[in-house]
């Protein structure tokens, strides 16, 4: 029996992870521009590129004050503790017990087994003829490597999202200052309004829509502060605190977005993401589930053996037997056989979400893209109608001075400005956004920046 055992160890082989194969994807992203800036690989610190000391600072204190990455992290601790011991099944086991029967009379036991009292040492071992022990170590080892991609994952997916509410608490912050000078411009539209009106010179119906201006101006402004107060929680949270940083309530300009997209093959770049690198890892663990179910198709070889001391007894009061047994799978060879169908449906099932996991990965990335490409257009566009819009103002304004244009032309004017800065940062916050998005996607490729890029505007040219 044993040698048949033997003889069927060498039937066990199989290693279906081999046979899995990413989708194929196209050289380029869907929406890369034509003209992009040569990148490099920088999957540490893609944040930089903002230029941004708060926000740089915000992302560096998140590794290590985020709860979302330290739970990652205990996980982890606890898949190394684990794979240490993924074999002890298939080791050596050895235990001591003891025993006390009581029983009327004297009677001598000469076999050691059946002694009243007895110390033993017993020891078995299972031998792992079909590869169960390669097949469990593997299986712990793959849920030490998915553990740490399920950490890198928490670190992107926290860093891109205090990046993503940092650049809306600037935008909103923006929008705050802008919306506030608005709320003065109207209101002395609304007083020279009202002077007319006295004077005869307007009517109240044709004045309602200039006070009803400023009621909305007002309103927008109580919303923005509650939006800010709401999104600095928000950063504070993933912070794992309670407090925001005092570092938010001061006003800094809008993080600008560098011009250039990454180049490279999108399917070396999207393999790097963690939940890809996950799945991936997912569908060896699988494999190696499908290889220990069939092993439970075969019989299993054990070693047993007892080395004990025992007493009353008529001569030596030590003994030992040892020998093999073998476990034949008979009754239960169906349900055994019913498991293996299961786990390799698994297998399938690991292999199509692993693909389909690279195909969102592609699909997140190339959106990303589409985002960036038509946000940028959108502020290029409103940059220049706002340089045209400013001459004007200032064409106006000296009209003003002058006394050849009423003051509220002026006043117009500049309404007509703060709309137009209100358009532009929320189109620099979609691109700051839409740029953050695609370095989650890929996991974060740093674009060269040129020093047109790199120049941040100043506290003063940030709120014109």
């Amino acid at each position: 029996m044993a040698g048949l055992v033997l003889a069927l160890s060498a039937c066990q082989s199989s290693d279906l992870a081999l046979q899995v194969t990413p989708p194929p994807l196209p050289n380029a992203y869907d929406g890369a521009p034509y003209k992009t800036s040569t990148a490099r690989s920088n999957t540490s610190a893609w944040w930089e590129g903002f230029h941004d000391k708060t926000l740089s600072s915000l992302v560096s204190r998140a590794e290590s004050m985020n709860l979302t990455v330290a739970m990652a992290h205990q996980s982890l601790t606890s898949a190394r503790a684990l794979a240490n011991s993924a074999m002890s099944a298939y080791q050596l086991d050895a235990s001591v017990s003891g025993m006390a029967n009581a029983a009327t009379g004297s009677r001598i036991k000469d076999d050691f087994t059946r002694r009243p009292v007895q110390l033993n040492l017993d020891a078995s071992w299972e031998i792992p003829l079909f590869g169960q022990d390669k097949q469990a170590q593997k299986m712990a080892d793959l849920s030490v490597a998915m553990a740490t991609e399920d950490v890198a994952a928490a670190k992107v997916a926290v860093t891109a999202e205090i990046a993503s509410n940092y650049v809306h608490l600037r935008a909103l912050q923006k929008r705050r200052f802008d919306t506030a000078e608005l709320v003065g411009l109207l209101e002395n539209n609304t007083k020279i309004a009202g002077v007319k009106e006295q004077a005869g010179l307007a009517t109240s119906i044709e004045n309602e829509p200039m006070r009803a201006g400023l009621d909305t101006a007002k309103s927008t402004l109580l919303l923005l502060d509650s939006e800010v107060a709401s999104t600095r929680q928000q950063i504070a949270t993933l912070l794992g605190s309670s407090t925001p940083d005092p570092a938010l309530f001061r006003y800094e300009p809008q993080p600008i977005a560098v011009a250039g997209m990454a180049e490279g093959k999108p399917a070396d770049l999207l393999r790097a993401r963690p939940d890809v690198l996950r799945a991936e890892y997912a569908v060896g663990q699988t494999a190696a589930q499908v290889g220990i179910a069939k092993a439970d198709l075969y019989p299993k070889l054990r070693l047993n053996g007892t080395i004990g001391i025992g007493t009353p007894v008529s001569n030596s009061i030590l003994g030992a037997f040892a020998g093999p047994s073998v476990q034949l799978p008979i009754f239960d060879y169906g349900r055994r056989k019913d498991a293996v169908a299961a786990r390799e449906a698994e297998f399938r099932q690991s292999v199509l979400i692993y693909k389909q996991a690279v195909l969102v990965a592609y699909e997140e990335a190339s959106r990303a893209l589409h985002e960036v490409n038509a946000a940028r257009a959108r502020t290029a566009i409103l940059r220049a109608r706002l340089q045209r819009v400013s001459k004007l103002k200032a064409s106006t304004d000296v009209l003003v001075r002058e006394g050849l244009a009423e003051k509220s032309k002026s006043i117009t004017g500049a309404i007509d400005l703060l709309e137009l800065r209100s358009s532009l940062t929320e189109s620099i916050e979609n691109e700051a956004r839409a740029t953050i998005a695609f370095y989650k996607a890929t996991r974060g490729v740093q674009p060269v920046a040129t020093v047109d890029d790199v120049k941040r505007p100043t506290k003063a040219e940030g709120r014109k």
